[in-house]
C-alpha cells in the first residue's frame, strides 16, 4: 500500500475516532456524576438527528439551524428523561438503572421505527464531496470535517469543566457526593446538567456522522463503540475517552488491511477484551484502591 493511501486510511480512522470519543464522553459525563451508565445513549442521539432531519425536511432549515433544532431536542430529551425517569429511581442501586437505561434504549428505538420506519435516509453534509489534494494525498472533506468539529467540542468541554462554576461541581460530585452536598452543591441539578450536557454531545456527534453512515434507527449502534472507546482510554477519564476513541477509530480503519475484511466489525469487542486483560483500568486509567 502506498504512503498516500496509508494516509487516507488513517485521517479516515480519526475521523471516525473522533464520533466515538464524543460519545465516550458523553458516556463518561454521565458516569463521573451518577456513577451509573447510560445504555440509551445511543438511541437519544439518534432521536435528536431525526428530529433535525425532520425540520429540515418540512423546513428546509439550513444546516446550522437543523444541528440548533437536533441539540435542542437533544437537550429537552435528557432532560426529560433525567425528570421523568432517573431522578425517580436516584434511591435505587446502580444496576437497577443500568436497566432502566437499556429499557429506555428499546423504547425509544421502537419509537423511531413507528415515526420513522426502519429505512436509511441521507442527511445533509456541512462538507463538500471532493476531495482534498494534499501533495499526493487526497483527503476527504467530511473526515477533516469531523476531526475538527469534534475537537473544538472537545476544547469547549475541557473550558467548561475547568473554567466555569457548573464545570466545578460536576467534578466535585464526581469525586465526592456527599461532600459536595455539604459545600452546598445541589447534587440533582449537576445529575440534570449531566444529562442535558451529555445529551448535546451526543447530538452534535449525531448530526455529524449522520452524513457519512445515513440516519436510521439502527444509528444508536454507534454507542457501542463509544463504550468500548471509553473502557479503552480509561472509564471515567476525559481524556482517556478521547485517546480511546482515537486508537480504536485508526485500528477499526487499518484492521482490515493486513487481516480478513471480516474483521472490522470484531475489532472494538477483540481491544476490550485486550485492554481488560493486559491493563484493566485502561491506557490513562487509574487503579482505585477501596477499603471494604
Amino acid at each position: 500500500m502506498s504512503t498516500a493511501a496509508l494516509v487516507h486510511v488513517v485521517v479516515s480512522g480519526l475521523a471516525t475516532g473522533s464520533i466515538y470519543a464524543l460519545m465516550a464522553i458523553s458516556l463518561v459525563i454521565v458516569y463521573n456524576a451518577t456513577r451509573t451508565l447510560n445504555f440509551a445513549q445511543g438511541e437519544m442521539l439518534m432521536v435528536s438527528t431525526f428530529v433535525g432531519w425532520t425540520a429540515h425536511q418540512w423546513l428546509r432549515l439550513p444546516l446550522p439551524l437543523i444541528m440548533l433544532v437536533a441539540v435542542v431536542a437533544a437537550a429537552l430529551l435528557g432532560w426529560l428523561i433525567e425528570r421523568a425517569v432517573i431522578r425517580h429511581s436516584i434511591a435505587a442501586t446502580h444496576f437497577d438503572v443500568l436497566i432502566i437505561t437499556l429499557g429506555l434504549s428499546l423504547v425509544l428505538r421502537a419509537a423511531a421505527v413507528l415515526a420513522w420506519t426502519h429505512d436509511e435516509f441521507p442527511f445533509p453534509s456541512f462538507f463538500a464531496d471532493r476531495p482534498i489534494a494534499l501533495g499526493p494525498v487526497r483527503v476527504a472533506p467530511v473526515s477533516l470535517g469531523i476531526i475538527g468539529g469534534s475537537l473544538l467540542l472537545m476544547l469547549a468541554l475541557y473550558g467548561l469543566f475547568r473554567g466555569t462554576r457548573l464545570g466545578r461541581a460536576m467534578r466535585a460530585v464526581a469525586q465526592n457526593q456527599r461532600a459536595a452536598r455539604l459545600m452546598g452543591i445541589s447534587v440533582e441539578r449537576v445529575y440534570s446538567a449531566s444529562w442535558i450536557l451529555a445529551a448535546v454531545v451526543g447530538g452534535i456527534a449525531g448530526v455529524l456522522i449522520a452524513p457519512v453512515i445515513f440516519l436510521s434507527s439502527k444509528m444508536g449502534l454507534v454507542a457501542i463503540n463509544g463504550f468500548t472507546a471509553a473502557v479503552l482510554g480509561g472509564f471515567g477519564s476525559m481524556p482517556g475517552a478521547v485517546v480511546g476513541g482515537m486508537l480504536l477509530g485508526v485500528i477499526e480503519n487499518l484492521a482490515p488491511l493486513y487481516l480478513p475484511s471480516g474483521i472490522k466489525h470484531s475489532v472494538p469487542f477483540l481491544l476490550m477484551i485486550a485492554i481488560l486483560l493486559v491493563r484493566p483500568s485502561g491506557v490513562l486509567g487509574r487503579a482505585r484502591r477501596r477499603k471494604v
